[in-house]
């Protein structure tokens, strides 16, 4: 079916959990589990990202980021006011359906061979910025008030700000510490080819990541948030390639080949069907404002950064999986109470779908795009061909006068002669 892995896990899940056969339901232990598959699916997430490439990445990705996130999330939040929803639900819907799975995107692009292309790299870009700004608006709506509260406790919002304050300023001393004193692959590769230790460095790697992911939840943050910035902050730069790929090969046949299917089962084991069904007007409106503003944005974007009419539509649609780090985000916000099950449910339908459209929608935009290339290059190697034939006539036309010219000058002068 040429779809992620996601897309049966979390099938089998719906069909073995309440929903259909029943056989399986969530437990405490399911969730300690779903909780640790949380931590190394973020984790794994920051790690995949690079901020050099951030750095070095163009206007047009930077713009697509930003639209391509507040027009989803402003419009899903006013989606979910109208639809009755609270304040705290409708900012946590804007935010998840803001959300753009970079392994979708890069999945297609990878398939049509235009990863390494201007759309390619700008798209990928952009949803690593997507990434980071999701994780940063995630924290700052832990702080409005749930449940019965109708209004700010000031000194709790300001407690909370100021913590969120110094949490984002330890980690910024962190990298400036960093690049500073010069702690980078250079120094920290031969320091551990020195420990004995089999698989050192993945060790260092994971303890790293525990810490701050702790150091987040401490600071009354979610610890996600944490193992997000880990991963970003220790990855290619601090260890070197070598060691990064060696890390992050390991880390990920943990997360992919054990933590990940089950994480995607217990999601499905909580999705509720029935639950969707009985919500179907809530689910198709935000369904199709998550589908829309993605385009419109990723459309709008693209426009102003001068790609064509088809390259902007196709871009728009790359930017529409939402997959991983939507659903994980969902099962937190779950968790904490600040969605309910039907809610979760809808969240989750509209990650399963936009994850399995995203590829339908996208190809024929991509295939117009690349034949428009190709028909561009044969007009152009066309037009060089002529320009080179007519070159060549031309200088063949001036050699065969001249030849005429010398060979008339010479018959007259043996005529004189």
């Amino acid at each position: 079916m040429k779809q992620p892995s996601l897309v049966g896990e979390l099938l089998a899940g719906v069909i073995l959990g309440p929903s259909l056969l029943a056989i399986l339901s969530p437990d405490d232990s399911m969730t300690i589990l779903a909780n640790v598959a949380v931590f190394f699916l973020i984790f794994m997430a920051g790690l995949e990202l690079n901020l050099s490439e951030i750095r070095k990445s163009t206007k047009p990705a930077f713009l697509l980021a930003i639209v391509g996130f507040t027009i989803p999330f402003v419009s899903g939040y006013y989606t979910s006011l109208f639809f009755g929803l609270g304040q705290i639900q409708s900012l946590f819907v804007g935010l998840l359906l803001s959300i753009t799975a970079i392994p979708v995107s890069s999945m297609i692009l990878m398939e049509f061979g235009i990863l390494k292309s201007k759309i390619g790299t700008t798209v990928i870009t952009a949803a690593l910025i997507n990434d980071i700004m999701a994780m940063i608006v995630f924290s700052l709506i832990l702080i409005y008030p749930t449940g019965t509260q109708t209004s700010f406790d000031y000194y709790e919002v300001g407690l909370m700000g100021a913590k969120i304050t110094i949490f984002f300023a330890v980690l910024a001393a962190v990298v400036f510490v960093m690049k500073k004193t010069n702690i980078t692959s250079q120094r920290v590769e031969p320091l551990v080819e020195k420990l004995k230790t089999k698989e050192a460095s993945v060790g260092i790697l994971l303890s790293l990541g525990i810490s701050i992911a702790l150091f987040a939840h401490y600071f009354n943050l979610h610890f996600i948030i944490g193992a997000f910035f880990a991963g970003l902050i220790f990855g290619s730069k601090f260890w070197g390639e070598k060691i990064h790929n060696h890390n992050s090969k390991l880390i990920s046949g943990i997360t992919f080949g054990f933590f990940a299917p089950l994480f995607f089962v217990f999601i499905g084991l909580e999705f509720d069907l029935m639950s969707l069904t009985n919500s179907a007007p809530l689910f198709l409106a935000l369904f199709f404002v998550a589908v829309a503003s993605k385009i419109v944005g990723g459309f709008l974007a693209a426009r102003i950064t001068r790609f064509s009419n088809h390259e902007s539509v196709a871009i728009g649609c790359l930017m529409n999986g939402r997959g991983m780090v939507e659903m994980a985000i969902a099962s937190i916000g779950y968790s904490l109470g600040l969605i309910d099950t039907t809610l979760f449910s809808v969240v989750i339908a509209i990650g399963f779908l936009t994850t399995i459209i995203t590829p339908v929608i996208a190809k024929p935009f991509i295939y117009k795009t690349i034949s428009k290339r190709v028909q561009d290059s044969e007009i152009k190697q066309m037009s060089e061909s002529k320009r080179n034939f007519l070159s060549h006539h031309i200088t063949y036309r001036k050699f065969h006068d001249l030849i005429d010219k010398t060979y008339f000058e010479k018959f007259l002068g043996h005529k004189t002669n």
